[in-house]
């Protein structure tokens, strides 16, 4: 996974950032908007590919570019260019943000080197520098295969831990960043622990895992076990049978599978698409499907023509639909607020809405209620509770609303329930012993 160079082209990586961000404040150039010129880097041993000069060159062109030319994930450098400076969810960046924008060459205790300031030369040798820490392992204190003893902080006064490192790429990040997480830090993880708490390489471990799912490293078969059942209760709404549980612990610890696979696996399930046709139809039309419907329905969301939620958006296009709300335009629009935003619309609401009806048509107006901000948040509120068992913060909604817009909301259950939070919930309500 480390060292997956392709593991997100330039589009995907483009989208990524988008979804993260959805607006910059005034003056300022999110990284998802961030283009520069780049220069001519001529390739090397650690960097075989690297990296060509461009007039314009977008952020995710410029991260895309370096991991292909150094063999780094891209995956990897977004998680380090949030780690060191904020910078993917950041909507007021600074010009200091980008010339440090990874930390590579800027030490703990003095002065970044100007040789390397600038986003591209620093998201291009951050990835250079992780290969020449596997090019040359013996050359650094933190080694793979062998249990390294390794500062909690920069005072040492605050002592030591022995950690034994798996892997190369764990290795790498603690040469990178040469301090472990105590254990105040890893009881608050998306906080602050005591005087004596790092933070670098406990926020790089939660955020890949938040954003790209558990690595084969990141979950043992304990944790498996648990993230199944609780996968099954909250999205099939029943308990695992026996071997579900095999099957899918085969794939997270026997295959490597990140928890993301697996719960997409469940997610685009046959049951769980049948459950959400089912209430689709109970809960826009106020009935139960036909088994022609119903077969229909399936079938298309099986070959990807459609997604569990545009079934309820359909509905709501449908004459059956208009009907039900009374065959005039403002029934109509009074009912879709109620279903898709669980209020009352106020006169003016209903007068705006009618006046688009006439304009552009019921299709168009369903549409732009679904995707509107207010009924964004909703379902993402609805997503969050019914997940995470709390509701979300602003900031949260801020960055989640534009993915469900783009990508919809199967996306957004998605990354919720292969976070870091879901598996640790996951292992407190159903603990293997």
């Amino acid at each position: 996974m480390f060292y997956a160079s392709t593991s997100l082209n330039v589009d995907q990586t483009q989208a990524f950032l988008n979804s993260q961000v959805s607006s910059c404040r005034s003056g300022y150039t999110c990284l998802k908007d961030y283009a520069q010129a780049t220069p001519n880097i001529s390739a090397d041993r650690y960097c075989p590919g690297g990296f060509a000069a461009s007039g314009r060159d977008s952020a995710a062109a410029i991260i895309v570019k370096a991991a292909v030319g150094c063999g780094i994930s891209p995956k990897v450098l977004l998680v380090l260019l949030q780690k060191e400076q904020s910078l993917v969810t950041d909507t007021w960046p600074t010009t200091g943000q980008y010339n440090a924008a990874t930390g590579f060459s800027c030490p703990d205790t003095a002065p970044c080197d100007t040789r390397y300031s600038g986003f591209a030369y620093q998201v291009y040798y951050a990835a250079r520098q992780f290969q020449v820490y596997a090019q040359n392992p013996t050359l650094f204190n933190y080694r793979a295969g062998r249990v390294n003893s390794i500062l909690y902080n920069p005072n040492r006064a605050c002592g030591t831990k022995d950690v034994f490192i798996e892997n190369q790429a764990t290795a790498s990040l603690y040469v990178y960043t040469p301090y472990t997480p105590n254990d105040a830090a890893l009881s608050n993880l998306y906080g602050t622990g005591d005087g004596c708490s790092a933070y670098g390489n406990r926020n790089f471990w939660r955020l890949y895992t938040d954003w790209f799912g558990s690595t084969i490293s990141g979950i043992d078969s304990k944790d498996a076990v648990s993230l199944i059942y609780s996968l099954y209760d909250d999205i099939l709404l029943r308990t695992p049978d026996e071997g579900g549980v095999n099957t899918w612990r085969n794939y997270l610890i026997g295959q490597g599978w990140p928890t993301v696979s697996v719960a997409n696996g469940i997610l685009y399930s046959d049951e769980y698409f049948l459950q959400r046709i089912d209430a689709a139809y109970q809960e826009v039309l106020g009935r139960g499907p036909d088994p022609i419907g119903r077969a229909d329905w399936l079938n298309r969301m099986r070959t990807g023509t459609t997604s569990v939620d545009e079934i309820r958006m359909t509905f709501t296009r449908s004459q059956e639909y208009y009907d039900k709300a009374g065959a005039t335009d403002d029934g109509y629009v009074a009912v879709l607020y109620r279903t898709m935003l669980g209020r009352d619309a106020a006169p003016g609401d209903i007068a705006y809405w009618v006046n688009q009806i006439r304009l552009q048509g019921h299709g168009y107006v369903a549409n732009a209620i679904w995707n509107s901000f207010e009924s964004g948040t909703i379902r993402l509120t609805r997503i969050y509770n019914q997940f995470l068992d709390r509701g979300i913060d602003a900031g949260g909604i801020s960055s989640w609303v534009p993915l469900l817009t783009s990508q919809g909301d199967q996306a957004a259950r998605s990354a919720v329930v292969s976070s870091l939070e879901y598996l640790l919930k996951a292992r407190d309500r159903f603990p293997q012993g």
